[in-house]
Order: C-alpha cells, then structure tokens, then sequence
C-alpha cells in the first residue's frame, strides 16, 4: 500500500517546526498537509504554501468552505486541494469540478461520494468500510498517513 505522512501546519509552523527546520527533516516528494488552522475557522495558511510550493507536490487539507477557497489553494501553489464534504454543499463541489480535475472529496458518507463521482469526481479519500463500494482513485487514512486503497 502507497502510503503518505499526513503533516500539520498551525500559525505557519509545520508539525510545530518553523519552514526551514521541517524542510531539514522532510523526505518525500509529496506534501499531505492539514491546515489546523483553517480548521478551526481561521484563516488559512497561503504563505506557508506559497513557500512550499514548487518544492513538492502539495495535496493541501484546509477544509475550504466555499468554491473560491479551492481557487486559492490551487493558485497559491497546491497540486490537490482536499475538500471535506462536512464543510461543503454538493452544489459547491459541483461548480468546482467544472472547473478542475485537481480535488480530492474526503468523506464518509456514502451519498455525497455517489453524488461527487457522478459530477465529475475522480479521486477521494473515505473510510476502510466504503473504500471497497467505491469504483474510483481511493486513499483510506491509516496510522498518521494517507494510504493509497484502489488506483
């Protein structure tokens, strides 16, 4: 199984670290980060990825609300933007794959899965338990990292 380390980045410092000593250690040539600020409804980290980006392929998880916070993401220098079906209507993620291919749906709710394939969807990341149901690139989390279920 592919498998990629899930990092944090929280007040721009990247699993605690600031950029340059997360840089020293990081081995990999993609970047799975979880934006806990944006989580936590704050502003998401742009300049942190804005200084990543180009170093590797950035898949970037900051829950984003609305079609435009995608846009950003994808701008700012992500490979992939993450969107979690808990903080998005299908109608946003609608208009979102109208316009790139470069998102990945996380969720655990089998409807919203249906409903993200058939708008277009190509990649997701959902539980153990429906990864199997799913007929699509499938990531489970597993341990810390983002593990690769069907190609």
């Amino acid at each position: 199984m592919n498998c990629i380390k899930i990092h944090t980045v929280k007040d721009s410092r990247l699993d605690g670290s600031g950029l340059d000593a997360f840089l020293d250690n990081f081995e990999g040539n993609v970047l799975y980060i979880i934006d806990v600020d944006s989580y936590n409804k704050r502003e998401m980290n742009l300049k942190t990825y804005d200084e990543l980006s180009g170093l590797f392929e950035l898949w970037i998880d900051a829950a984003p609300r609305r079609y435009y916070d995608v846009m950003d993401i994808l701008v700012i220098g992500g490979n992939k933007a993450i969107i979690d079906s808990n903080f998005m209507r299908d109608k946003d993620i609608e208009k979102i794959l109208e316009l790139t291919d470069n998102v990945i749906l996380k969720s655990y709710d089998k409807r919203r899965i249906e409903n993200f394939i058939m708008f277009g969807g190509k990649e997701i990341i959902t539980s153990k338990n429906l990864a199997d149901y799913v007929n699509t690139r499938t990531h489970i989390i597993k341990g810390g990292e983002l593990c690769l279920w069907r190609d």
